[in-house]
């Protein structure tokens, strides 16, 4: 999946129909919710947003589970420094119930239980998280979002900001692929210092390039008569929908019951 085809299952999702302004809410709300819950809750979120993405956006589920994997990548990475600790022989620091140690010299490596604890916590958090990121990104398309941040009062050179990085995402990640193909074409890439030298040829010709493109968007818009801000017009009628609305709610307030009933909020 790239950049290109998240765009294009925004605007080609089953929920497009739906205001993008309830649609936003309901992400929120949830997303809350996971940021101040309990594991079980953040849980729940998770598999009920792969629902509303996979079951009701009509999304591929493997679209959806690659959105997951590349955050979680990054939580895997850090996931030594969460379990992993170090100690010296004989220190107080060492819990009793250690499930796993190492002795290296005079330390010990020791895996706690408490920071197993920790690690699920996050792991539970991120997921949630994540789902409700996916949620957004799969069924709101972005000049929507930016739409929406306007009605509610955000500065316009703010939306104007975010307009631009946003399509200059698809611009660096389309040129880099162009460059990255040429250089193997023509047998680069072949060791690791050949492998160095070729990424950092790229990271160089990227910039150029993007800064070339900067320029022909600028006169571009200067020759359009550019104002004080962009408007982008919304074609597309939307409608609200009774059955996801009363789902939602009902959901969202079985969720805060259930949060109320095993331990209250996380603040």
């Amino acid at each position: 999946m790239n950049w290109q085809q998240l765009d294009s299952l925004s605007y080609q999702n089953h929920l497009r129909h739906l205001p993008p302004a309830h649609k936003l809410l309901f992400g929120c709300v949830l997303l809350l919710l996971v940021l101040t819950g309990h594991s079980l809750v953040q849980l729940l979120v998770f598999l009920w947003m792969g629902v509303w993405v996979v079951r009701y956006a009509h999304i591929p589920l493997r679209y959806h589970l690659l959105f997951l994997t590349l955050p979680l990548s990054f939580f895997v990475a850090g996931l030594p420094a969460l379990l992993f600790d170090l100690a010296r022989s004989g220190s107080s620091a060492i819990p009793a119930d250690a499930l796993v140690t190492w002795k290296a010299g005079s330390y010990v490596i020791f895996i706690a239980p408490a920071s197993v604890t920790r690690a699920l916590e996050l792991f539970y958090r991120i997921l949630g998280s994540l789902s409700c990121f996916s949620f957004l990104l799969f069924t709101v398309p972005f000049a929507e979002i930016l739409q929406v941040f306007r009605r509610i009062g955000m500065p316009e050179i703010i939306t104007d900001l975010l307009m631009i990085m946003y399509r200059f995402i698809f611009v660096l990640f389309d040129t880099s692929f162009q460059l990255w193909v040429a250089q193997r074409s023509r047998g680069g890439h072949q060791g690791f210092r050949s492998l160095l030298r070729d990424v950092s040829m790229v990271a160089s010709q990227l910039f150029i390039r993007a800064m070339r493109k900067y320029q022909s968007l600028s006169m571009g818009i200067a020759a359009r008569g550019y104002g004080d801000s962009f408007h982008v017009q919304s074609l597309r009628i939307h409608a609200r929908s009774v059955r996801y609305e009363w789902e939602s709610v009902l959901g969202c307030l079985v969720l805060i019951l259930l949060e109320s009933l095993t331990g209250g909020w996380r603040f």
